[in-house]
């Protein structure tokens, strides 16, 4: 399971280039290692994979499995799954590595692997990787169409503070 995670880590997942400028941009500050700028900005997230990391949660408690539509050249990062919540050289930041953990162990229950096939070596761990990474997709892709969609429906919803939490409760009792 160690190589399993090892290999899933090193990947950077895609996400629909129709939510780059809708969303990414709109949402993160890239490259912004101030939380003053961040703020000046009026940016939600000073990282891009932390709006990913919203996006899945919110696809996955949705149960939003949206596969990107084949043939769209997918947009990324260029930020590895393993650096993903790392301190880096920022004082007042905590290390939130499990955030790679969680992550992971959910995709492992929200996709068909056949563990033992991949213990006896007739599926490669390349492929199961694969696997895990386009459910990432997926769901991260059904959660971007929620928020663009909550977003386009009432775009000053960014003002309310709880905006994105009450996307999350919405789902929660939605599906009670």
């Amino acid at each position: 399971m160690n190589l399993l995670f090892d290999k899933f880590k090193s990947k950077i997942p895609g996400y629909n280039p129709e939510f780059k400028d809708t969303l990414f941009t709109k949402f993160t500050d890239y490259g912004s290692s101030s939380e003053k700028k961040r703020s000046i900005h009026g940016k939600l997230y000073e990282n891009a994979y932390e709006l990913y990391t919203f996006a899945y949660f919110l696809g996955l408690y949705n149960n939003d499995f949206i596969p990107i539509p084949e043939g769209i050249k997918k947009e990324n990062f260029n930020h590895a799954i393993e650096n993903w919540g790392r301190k880096g050289n920022k004082l007042l930041r905590k290390d939130f590595t499990i955030l790679q953990e969680f992550i992971f162990s959910s995709l492992v229950a929200k996709t068909d692997i056949d563990f033992i096939m991949l213990e006896k070596g007739e599926i490669e761990i390349d492929k199961v990787v694969k696997d895990l990474i386009i459910t990432f997709e997926s769901y991260t892709n059904g959660g971007l169409l929620i928020l663009k969609k909550n977003f386009d429906q009432n775009p000053s919803s960014l003002l309310k503070s709880t905006f994105l939490l009450d996307l999350i409760l919405e789902s929660k009792n939605t599906k009670k």
